[in-house]
């Protein structure tokens, strides 16, 4: 295998590509104590080497050092890792370090989640949001399940009466907007429309 591109990155990041593919990157204090340039040689067994006592340190403290700023779910994670530029090899074996002492945890990122957003967000919007961050439709569902049956009424109401103070009563003229404006957001018909001829006759 061969070295065929180093590629600055800023001021101190340099990307590595071995036999014409991107491999990993590394800093110019590495290349230096390693003694890597374009066009040497690289074993498999050097390849290893940095995979293990560079890279997956590295980027271990990474993942940890994000979970102390906030909650990540297990795809958020993968994500940030493979945007920073680390290897799918090295992301699998940091995500197998996570689960296995239990930094990541979907169920209670979905607690959590519900509990903030849902003061403010419907049901579908929440469930379409965490379906981006690769929780299952099953288990957002699981989790609604131990909230209060009317939590997403209550929200509702509250972002109604917040609207009513922003936009004016609920009219004929206006029933229409503040209609479509929740449909929107992604809560059902017949709960808006209930919440709306309330608000109306008010």
């Amino acid at each position: 295998m061969i070295v065929s591109r180093l590629s600055k990155q800023g001021k101190y990041k340099v990307t590595v590509e071995i036999d014409g593919s991107y491999a990993f990157f590394l800093y110019q204090k590495d290349l230096k104590k390693l003694m890597l340039q374009e066009g040497d040689e690289i074993s498999y067994k050097l390849v290893e080497e940095i995979h293990q006592l560079i890279l997956f340190p590295r980027a271990k403290n990474k993942a940890l050092s994000l979970l102390q700023c906030r909650s990540y779910t297990k795809k958020d994670m993968e994500q940030k890792l493979m945007r920073t530029g680390y290897p799918g090899a090295i992301i699998a074996q940091v995500m197998d370090f996570l689960n296995e002492y239990h930094f990541l945890n979907d169920e209670a990122y979905v607690r959590s989640y519900i509990e903030i957003q849902g003061q403010r967000k419907s049901r579908l919007q929440m469930q379409q949001e965490l379906q981006m961050k690769g929780i299952s439709k099953g288990l957002f569902c699981q989790i609604w399940e131990e909230q209060p049956e009317d939590k997403e009424e209550m929200t509702l109401r509250q972002q109604l009466e917040k609207r009513i103070r922003a936009k004016g009563p609920v009219t004929s003229e206006n029933f229409q907007k503040y209609y479509a404006f929740f449909m929107r957001k992604g809560y059902h018909s017949s709960m808006i429309l209930s919440l709306l001829k309330e608000y109306k006759n008010v």
